[in-house]
């Protein structure tokens, strides 16, 4: 399809950024957006460079056999880890437009900005800036309904999960902590995190909301807080296998309950947002609350994956994404995995 006239699309920055659309050379500087804009775009054929941590998760995931043709696609954009651009790398892909987070700063954006770029702000903060992201992305696809249709399906979930929930005290919402980092030391997520959004909307309480963002703590804060349940994220390599065996956590309660789980990885890593949310939303509550979901989480994914990409997901595929053999030591994962 070939772009046609230009199109005012407000960023989330609150700029006005004219873009001809439907775009054909995108760079994405942030690691969640371009599996969301193939999804959107049901092609990777338009995202022109991605953040080499983005690739990682599609070669770890799944997102790499359904879309293949990912590891065409230049990553050198970024210099060193995390989302400071290679001006000059990104200049030479000739994108249509550049989209970088619009919330790590005012440096990181402002480069782009000063080379002439057309740049697209994003926020991924809570679920509203989620929603407005993927509705911006839709309109630089050429692709309104679609990614208008991604929203209101996730926000019919949030309301399905709400009234599920309801009436649950506090006293019955396990307290629970996300860790991004436990493997050489603890890196956790706290109130203003969307991790944050994802633990209350599944039903439970943030072990660590006394503190803002996601930040470093000492092994003695992670022993206070005294989780019930404890998430791994998937920017680390521990497993749950690891927090069981750690002699130094033996007294926690999510330890001794094996109520350690590691967070599934599908089109991408399904902590951070993106358009599988209302997917970790679901897992998440399934675990918490049992006795009030009765979504059956493998069929739920069949239907998002053939909604999202066109792919009719295998059972071993499924396993792969919940990261079932990992978890399956792990209390309540039956429910999830395939029956031997």
């Amino acid at each position: 399809m070939r772009p046609g006239a230009a199109a005012d699309i407000t960023d989330q920055r609150g700029r006005i950024v004219a873009v001809a659309t439907p775009a054909q050379r995108v760079v994405f500087l942030p690691m969640p957006a371009p599996s969301t804009y193939m999804a959107i775009d049901r092609s990777a054929a338009h995202v022109a460079g991605m953040n080499p941590a983005s690739a990682s998760a599609m070669r770890s995931g799944i997102l790499g056999r359904i879309f293949p043709a990912f590891d065409r696609i230049p990553t050198g954009i970024t210099r060193g880890a995390g989302v400071i651009p290679n001006v000059e790398a990104v200049m030479a892909l000739h994108p249509d437009a550049v989209l970088q987070w619009a919330s790590f700063g005012d440096e990181p954006i402002a480069m782009l900005d000063r080379a002439g770029l057309t740049v697209l702000g994003l926020r991924y903060g809570g679920q509203d800036e989620v929603a407005g992201a993927i509705l911006m992305m839709g309109k630089l696809a050429g692709q309104e309904a679609r990614a208008a249709e991604i929203v209101d399906r996730q926000r019919e979930r949030r309301e399905t999960l709400a009234a599920a929930l309801a009436g649950v005290g506090d006293a019955d919402k396990p307290r629970v902590l996300h860790l991004s980092r436990a493997s050489d030391s603890f890196a956790v997520a706290g109130r203003e995190s969307y991790l944050d959004v994802v633990i209350t909307t599944a039903g439970g309480r943030n072990a660590a909301a006394e503190i803002g963002g996601s930040r470093t703590v000492t092994l003695e804060q992670v022993l206070t807080w005294n989780p019930d349940v404890i998430l791994l994220g998937n920017f680390d390599t521990a497993m749950p296998a690891d927090l069981y065996g750690d002699p130094r956590l033996q007294s926690l309660a999510a330890v001794k309950a094996r109520r350690v789980y590691k967070v599934p990885l599908g089109g991408y890593r399904w902590d951070p947002p993106s358009h599988e949310s209302a997917l970790t939303w679901t897992w998440l509550a399934g675990l918490l609350h049992p006795d009030r979901i009765g979504i059956d989480l493998r069929a739920d994914m069949r239907a998002w994956y053939e909604f999202l990409y066109g792919h009719a997901l295998a059972e071993a595929e499924i396993d792969g994404i919940l990261h079932a053999r990992q978890n399956g030591g792990s209390a309540g994962y039956a429910r999830f995995v395939t029956a031997r």
